[in-house]
């Protein structure tokens, strides 16, 4: 399986999330392969600081959560912005990876291509960590949520909504964040087929 951090997962992983709703509302499962279910076992806890040239600490679960739910809404609002045409895609570097700016902005430019606007914001809620990783420098902190498109639309140019009848409002996704430096930004989510968040 492709991890989840390439450049063409993220793209699917974005555009599955904005295109589903214009016509292929059964496109909700089919970003690839769904992330298996890591082995259980301990997370490391942190020390207050990591010596020079040594790998990152890892946060604790409590602090994973904590750093997701400061950061999930922000990008969120961010990314509603810059889909309804209020805020250019660089608004959002802050906040997410390079590579994920790029996959934001080729789908704005599909929305734009078909005449699609969006209009409100969506919600991640009901977080629980799937797993804490370093890769490198980096710290990769994988988190299951339940993702609420109620208030979140797609119009057509005539103002009517452009979202297909089979996509749910609510679907269970994991997402991914990326820590460098005591800087964490989000790095795209995929639909989740497991165990519901939504519930």
């Amino acid at each position: 399986m492709t991890p989840m951090r390439s450049g063409e997962r993220s793209r699917r992983a974005v555009r599955a999330a904005l295109l589903v709703m214009l016509s292929v509302g059964s496109a909700v499962g089919v970003s690839g392969c769904a992330p298996q279910e890591p082995a259980p076992g301990p997370t490391p806890s942190p020390t207050l600081s990591a010596p020079p040239g040594t790998a990152p600490v890892l946060p604790t679960n409590e602090e994973a959560l904590a750093i997701v739910e400061e950061l999930v809404p922000k990008f969120l609002a961010a990314e509603a912005a810059v889909t309804a045409g209020a805020a250019g895609v660089e608004s959002l570097e802050p906040l997410t990876t390079d590579e994920h700016v790029l996959a934001i902005e080729q789908s704005v430019d599909d929305l734009n291509e078909v005449g699609r606007k969006s209009v409100g914001e969506a919600n991640i809620s009901n977080f629980s960590v799937q797993s804490i990783d370093r890769s490198g420098d980096e710290i990769v902190i994988r988190v299951y949520g339940c993702y609420d498109m109620t208030n979140f639309d797609l119009l057509d140019s005539a103002g009517a909504s452009a979202k297909a009848p089979d996509v749910p409002d609510r679907f269970t996704v994991v997402f991914e964040v990326i820590g460098t430096g005591g800087v964490y930004k989000w790095n795209g989510s995929e639909p989740w087929s497991g165990t519901s968040s939504c519930s």
